[in-house]
């Protein structure tokens, strides 16, 4: 019926009468997160039994918050609902539980919980490396600064000293850097990396010719000369110069 969807989160391992009220909120708020749209979100009621929480959805927004929970079933969706989604499986598996978002009969999204695959990790290794993106934030109180870098929707958080913070703060919200420093990083079964600290040591702007004016200027390089034609040895010493 128009203006009664309703979604249930179910955890196997509470009651309504046994769940503490601070973890029920946490619960709550990230299931409210991962369907999104609040406004047209309301919390229905606690179901008897294992406990199960029923929020209906407003007509206006049925079809959205239904886009928004099919796009996380299948790893997509808006950042802040796949990490909802994440929050709510690692607490299923501290509370040793497994859930499941219920739509009607309709089983739309399990959370493995207790019952997932933990991964092993390999490390942490520590060696040398880059990371590119853009400097976010800068801050600290000692002698230790932190450096936050923003590359995609990934945020680096790294750690330099303030001779190195001071030479950056003018870089901050604007063009892409290249830091160099020695990395701790951890890999887990699937193959891939976790990075767990950076060290700056120093750093570099990177580039921002256009792509356009790049070719451009291999093209100018690279035409031969009027009248002849260019010599292959001269052009990769020219290159190799360069």
């Amino acid at each position: 019926m128009p203006g009664e969807e309703v979604y249930e989160l179910y955890i196997d391992s509470f009651t309504p009468e046994t769940i503490p009220l601070a973890r029920l909120a946490e619960y709550m708020a990230r299931f409210a997160e991962m369907l999104g749209h609040g406004e047209h979100v309301h919390f229905v009621r606690l179901k008897p039994g294992s406990l199960s929480v029923a929020a209906r959805v407003d007509e206006i927004a049925e079809r959205k918050v239904e886009k928004r929970v099919d796009e996380v079933r299948y790893g997509g969706g808006p950042q802040s609902a796949r990490k909802a989604f994440m929050e709510i499986d690692d607490k299923l598996a501290e509370d040793n539980s497994v859930g499941r978002i219920i739509r009607g009969k309709a089983r739309l999204i399990e959370f493995p919980g207790r019952t997932r695959h933990v991964e092993e990790k390999l490390g942490p290794i520590a060696q040398a490396g880059t990371l590119d993106g853009e400097v976010i934030q800068i801050g600290g109180r000692d002698e230790t600064i932190n450096v936050h870098l923003r590359a995609g929707e990934q945020i680096h958080i790294c750690v330099t000293s303030k001779a190195i913070a001071r030479r950056l703060a003018p870089h901050i919200f604007s063009n892409a850097i290249r830091v160099g420093g020695f990395g701790t990083w951890a890999r887990l079964e699937s193959g891939a990396w976790i990075l767990k600290r950076f060290e700056i040591a120093d750093f570099e702007p990177l580039d921002q010719t256009p792509l356009s004016k790049v070719f451009e200027g291999l093209r100018t390089r690279l035409a031969p000369p009027e009248g002849g034609r260019t010599n292959p040895i001269d052009l990769m010493r020219h290159l190799r110069e360069e």
